[in-house]
């Protein structure tokens, strides 16, 4: 019986740690962000995609290796790029930017950091984008039968995405 008050009393203690110690009752949600650029500053946007590296793996297998199958290591550590959406508006700010980069008159990379904020305006989690550039734009599609708000993209390339703590 004392083994499982040990036990249970340890994934109370995790669960404590990992959610309700740190303010957090709930697991947060990712309808209200916000995205700081060094040279566009702060935006809002629809979505933001791209949150997550992988290592990858090679196999290799050695002639004195007693099983049929290969061996796997870990090689590289990649990003996706980070794609970022927003509806559309009269300014040509997402255009312009992208074009600066296109044209060779803005080849700087930059810092990107998103902020997720809970119901009362405090941050409650961050992610670090760091040497970031844009490698495309999008605008949305058009069409006679569609009502729907047209939305442009912007994807950038990244060289690490971090969790920071909030």
């Amino acid at each position: 019986m004392a083994e499982e008050r040990t036990i249970l009393g340890g994934a109370a203690d995790a669960l404590v740690a990992g959610g309700i110690a740190n303010g957090l009752k709930f697991p947060i949600r990712g309808h209200r962000f916000t995205v700081n650029l060094d040279s566009l500053g702060l935006m809002s946007f629809k979505s933001v995609e791209g949150f997550s590296a992988e290592i990858g793996t090679t196999e290799y297998r050695e002639g004195a290796f007693a099983t049929l199958g290969m061996r796997k290591l870990p090689t590289m550590l990649t990003y996706p790029d980070i794609t970022l959406a927003k509806g559309m508006y009269n300014a040509l700010t997402l255009y312009e930017f992208f074009m600066g980069y296109l044209n060779g008159k803005n080849t700087n990379v930059g810092q990107m950091t998103i902020e997720a904020y809970d119901n009362a305006d405090t941050v409650v989690a961050r992610w670090e984008a760091i040497n970031v550039w844009p490698t495309r734009y999008e605008s949305g599609g058009l069409s006679a039968d569609s009502a729907e708000i047209l939305v442009e993209t912007v994807t950038f390339a990244t060289e690490g995405v971090y969790r920071l703590s909030a």
